[in-house]
């Protein structure tokens, strides 16, 4: 399926992505010492979140904090790591309502006429059967959950948030997935852009293929470890204003682990594709048309090399 080529600042303006930056790195400065140190209240030293492993390389240090790569998975996450709960109080304080509110919401005719059209048209080429069930889990806005129930799907939605919605009033379960219970099963569960900000993220996996159909599929598209920004940021250390995103973004998935995880679960890759604004989120400058097309094109070869900053992955389940 031909994929959308992207210009990073017609989703999200420059001006707003700075802002959006420079307010998070304000709200989580009382994380760390007047040394920047990271405070014990909110941090801890844990293995792995994907693996478990407990060897790690540095790889850079980003607005504070420290990002290491697992020798055994290949995955980044940040090491001192956010205690559980810590997040937490930017969904509950209003926090994360101004990434909301600044970033999602002001490309929503973007994402619900383009994307999240996509995505849909992607799951319903692999699930093959009318009458889908859905589950998407981090729902927020609902814009996805809005464009399957346009097309005859049963969707629903979880999210922290008790501002998640759908205009369909599909109904929304609140609070954390992997302490829900759920009397039904689903054709298709999706995360999407959710399970990097979690404490236990293959936790929230097993609990989805639990809840899956047979034949069933769950889809994911989380930030990358192997991807170009990664292996520019180690050798010329700066801090983007997304990708990154330090304090929400803590965990960032391999291909290898992507793998291992499907083979424990004894999910079969149906799908792995990526997508990225690598080159607009290095350079966070504008150009004229031409200009920008070129680097446009040139980050559509990086994503057809599975470089791009985000892995989008489909996973069948088989038993």
């Amino acid at each position: 399926m031909e994929k959308i080529k992207l210009d990073l600042f017609k989703l999200k303006s420059k001006k707003d992505l700075l802002s959006v930056y420079h307010f998070f790195k304000k709200s989580t400065d009382k994380w760390f010492n007047d040394d920047k140190s990271p405070k014990s209240d909110y941090f801890h030293l844990r293995s792995c979140p994907l693996c478990k492993n407990v060897e790690t390389t540095f790889e850079f240090e980003i607005d504070n904090f420290k990002y290491h790569r697992c020798t055994n998975c290949n995955s980044l996450y940040t090491k001192p790591h956010l205690k559980d709960g810590v997040l937490d109080d930017l969904y509950s304080d209003g926090t994360y309502q101004v990434y909301q509110d600044s970033l999602v919401k002001k490309g929503s005719k973007i994402r619900k006429g383009l994307l999240e059209q996509r995505k849909h048209k992607q799951i319903a080429s692999l699930i093959n059967k009318k009458n889908v069930s859905l589950l998407d889990v981090g729902c927020g806005g609902g814009t996805f959950i809005d464009i399957c129930i346009e097309k005859g799907w049963k969707a629903q939605g979880v999210d922290p948030s008790p501002e998640a919605t759908s205009s369909h009033d599909a109904k929304i379960f609140n609070g954390d997935f992997n302490q829900m219970k759920f009397e039904k099963k689903y054709d298709v569960v999706t995360f999407w852009g959710v399970l990097e900000h979690l404490s236990e993220p293959i936790t929230a996996m097993r609990k989805a293929k639990d809840i899956l159909k047979k034949d069933g599929i769950m889809v994911f598209e989380v930030p990358s470890a192997d991807c170009f920004t990664a292996r520019y940021l180690k050798k010329y250390n700066f801090s983007p204003t997304r990708y990154i995103e330090s304090g929400r973004h803590n965990i960032f998935f391999s291909r290898k682990l992507i793998e291992q995880v499907a083979n424990d679960l004894k999910l079969k890759v149906e799908l792995i594709e990526s997508n990225g604004l690598d080159i607009q989120t290095i350079l966070l400058s504008e150009f004229d048309p031409n200009i920008t097309e070129k680097i446009i094109n040139m980050q559509d070869v990086i994503n057809d090399s599975l470089l791009g900053d985000h892995y989008r992955v489909f996973l069948k389940n088989s038993d």
